[in-house]
């Protein structure tokens, strides 16, 4: 069994100081993190608020948070969850209004309180979670009006067993979009690797969207 396999059977045992000190290790071994499709987060940042507030998961180095706050100057702010202590240590941000939180447990999810934030921002960070954190992350970030993730999920479920990196979530995208409707999100938009939720002013029942979830299943 290779390292990343075992760090996925482990996954549910590690403490939050195993976690950070196996993340600096990669950090070590493969500094630059900074994948993201900008063209995609600035489809989502053009229709923000004057002052809009940033949450992002898995900031890294605050790459992307440095180009888009040079780029979009009316954001207030923008707060960075990050579990690797070398990558905060070594951030790309110098704008003032860049913050890094740099959370005490490993399911900070479920243990802390959500930022205020009228956009979440997430690249190539579900894809690390386990299923259980995920739907615990959904709920995390239930009544946020915009939310993006990008990730190179498979549509259907996907074991990871075997993959070279740290990829865990099971769930493919048609999952990810059930569970975040549970939260009250649907999609408004797709891209390559990446889909935009947002929770609209009224909901459409249940029923009819998982019955065109079912069709939409059936021709891919």
């Amino acid at each position: 069994m290779h390292e990343f396999d075992q760090w996925r059977e482990k996954y549910d045992s590690m403490t939050i100081q195993e976690q950070v000190e196996y993340h600096n290790e990669l950090e070590s071994r493969y500094p630059e993190q900074a994948h993201y499709r900008y063209q995609n987060i600035k489809e989502v940042l053009s229709v923000l608020p004057d002052k809009a507030k940033i949450l992002e998961f898995g900031c890294w180095k605050a790459d992307l948070a440095q180009e888009a706050l040079n780029d979009y100057p009316t954001i207030s702010s923008w707060k960075g969850i990050e579990i690797c202590k070398s990558a905060i240590d070594k951030t790309k941000c110098n704008n003032n209004k860049f913050e890094y939180i740099f959370p005490k447990e490993f399911n900070w999810f479920e243990t802390t309180i959500r930022p205020n934030a009228d956009c979440i921002i997430g690249t190539h960070f579900i894809e690390h979670l386990s299923d259980n954190h995920f739907e615990s992350l959904a709920k995390y970030c239930k009544g946020v009006k915009h939310v993006i993730f990008e990730a190179p999920l498979k549509e259907q479920n996907y074991d990871w067993t075997g993959y070279i990196g740290t990829h865990k979530l099971n769930y493919g995208w048609q999952e990810v979009i059930r569970i975040m409707f549970e939260n009250n999100f649907v999609v408004r938009q797709r891209f390559e690797e990446t889909i935009w939720f947002e929770t609209p002013d009224e909901m459409m029942p249940k029923g009819i969207v998982y019955k065109i979830i079912d069709v939409f299943n059936s021709i891919i």
